[in-house]
């Protein structure tokens, strides 16, 4: 198990003083990243080989969040390997070790130049997988129906990761954005899930779909006739 610890700072909240959804995302890939790095099979390292990580799924239960100045712990694990995926699990706690949120994700090896992916890239030497109590299920796949046309937006420079596609903590940004100041104060995240399907590039018009009924809300970016992403979100 990997430990990284944070302090939430102000660049990293809202305007209700609480962690931003992208925020708590973004601490999550650090989190991940340097997990897999003292485990040997870090991004610098597969890069050696022309390899890349890519998250393919995302599934984040939230508690409450973390609120400005909090200090806040990411454990993060690896679960079993799967030939091709790699799930990865967090726990985000509070000093005193209160869980605020968990997180399940399957990320996968992609080959830098035909992004396609690679299987059993560590041969017998891959991870070794734990478990803690209370850990979620792996995210499944989210089939949503009557979207509607929200808005676009274009994959700028600062959107672009390592892997010179739109950084998945980006994905979540777009999704906050389908709404106001407003909404944000009167809903809080329950959950979400996010299916990562086809990577989007610099320069690229991503069009997002949504739909909100009841408290859930699915949200579709596309890329022409190509699904990019699918997300599921849950309100309290």
């Amino acid at each position: 198990m990997f430990i990284k610890r944070f302090t939430i700072e102000c660049s990293d909240v809202d305007s209700n003083f609480e962690l931003k959804l992208s925020s708590l995302f973004r601490m999550m890939q650090e989190a991940a990243t340097r997990g897999v790095e003292a485990l040997g099979h870090g991004v610098l390292e597969i890069s050696k080989v022309e390899l890349m990580w890519v998250i393919t799924r995302y599934q984040v239960d939230i508690v409450r969040m973390p609120t400005f100045f909090e200090q806040v712990v990411i454990k993060t694990y690896p679960g079993k390997d799967m030939m091709f995926m790699f799930p990865r699990y967090f726990q985000i706690e509070n000093e005193k070790g209160d869980v605020l949120a968990r997180a399940s994700s399957t990320w996968c090896i992609l080959n830098q130049e035909s992004r396609r992916i690679v299987l059993r890239p560590f041969g017998d030497n891959g991870f070794v997988e734990e478990h803690i109590e209370g850990e979620i299920p792996l995210p499944g796949k989210i089939v949503p129906t009557s979207l509607v046309f929200n808005q676009k937006r274009t994959v700028r420079y600062s959107d672009v990761d390592l892997n010179g596609h739109l950084n998945n903590t980006r994905y979540v940004e777009y999704i906050s954005d389908l709404h106001d100041l407003e909404f944000h104060k009167n809903n809080n995240i329950k959950s979400i899930v996010i299916n990562y399907e086809h990577e989007a590039k610099c320069g690229e018009e991503v069009s997002l779909y949504s739909s909100l009924d009841s408290g859930v809300e699915y949200v579709c970016g596309k890329i022409g006739e190509t699904n990019i992403f699918t997300a599921k979100i849950e309100y309290k």
